[in-house]
């Protein structure tokens, strides 16, 4: 163990005495540079990459959102937004549908109201997508051409 010291204690002698005082410095900086941005060595390279936008129909967004809820969001790439949608019109439709059921135990007085209130509530839920197709499809083609 001793000698593996000294040999590494000698070779790293030998290297540190083999450097000349003329060696150039590995990052050069230029006359004048007082900050990293004028640095040649830091500047930052410019990576493009080219996606294409396709413009969207807002009339089939709505369309789409008509038929199924949530699938115009889901044409304007908006994915989460479309799945919210879904999720609550079939939980409003289907719970509507529960609380109208005959064999469900609800109260026959009370049957009445709260599967109408589901109802009410699904074709909210319904319309509400509808028209946020329309609009998710226009903020789609406001943003490809860059206006706010």
């Amino acid at each position: 163990m001793r000698t593996m010291m000294t040999i590494l204690l000698v070779l790293f002698s030998v290297g540190l005495a083999q450097t000349g005082p003329a060696e150039q410095p590995r990052f050069p900086i230029e006359a004048g540079a007082d900050s990293v941005d004028q640095v040649s060595i830091f500047r930052p390279k410019v990576v493009v990459h080219r996606e294409i936008m396709i413009p969207k129909d807002p009339f089939l967004g709505g369309a789409l959102s008509l038929v199924l809820p949530g699938t115009g969001q889901a044409y304007c790439g908006k994915w989460l937004k479309g799945a919210g949608f879904l999720l609550g019109t079939l939980l409003s439709y289907s719970f509507a549908g529960a609380a109208a059921d005959e064999d469900s135990q609800l109260k026959e007085n009370v049957r009445g109201p709260v599967g109408g209130g589901f109802l009410l509530l699904g074709l909210g839920l319904h319309a509400w997508s509808v028209i946020d197709g329309v609009n998710t499809a226009n903020a789609h083609n406001r943003r490809l051409v860059g206006s706010p």
